[in-house]
């Protein structure tokens, strides 16, 4: 990604559902991963695990963050269930400040 920055202007932006970040507390549910093809079931009633998910899901956001900074990549998340004209309009603004202000 850094050598990808050097020669073009990046910026990641992620696009989140509020259910990537948090389980709703709906009961059992049976998840499949994509990748892998495992799958388990959650008893997403159980505070306890519903808090470790999004426990989880944090440190992963966190994760790749620092990924984009380490690479120097400009990134915004942005939600599903949340309007995004002004938040990508206020990260642009910003990004063309910084960078006029060097």
């Amino acid at each position: 990604m850094r050598q990808a920055n050097r020669r073009h202007d990046v910026v990641a932006i992620q696009i989140t559902d509020r259910f990537e970040l948090e389980l709703p507390a709906i009961g059992r549910l049976v998840l499949k991963d994509a990748e892998t093809g495992e799958v388990v079931e959650v008893n997403t009633s159980e505070l306890r695990k519903r808090l470790a998910f999004a426990q989880r899901q944090t440190k992963a956001q966190a994760d790749l963050l620092k990924v984009f900074r380490s690479a120097r990549i400009d990134s915004i998340q942005l939600r599903t269930d949340q309007p995004y004209g002004t938040a990508l309009a206020k990260f642009f603004e910003t990004r063309e400040k910084r960078r006029l202000h060097g």
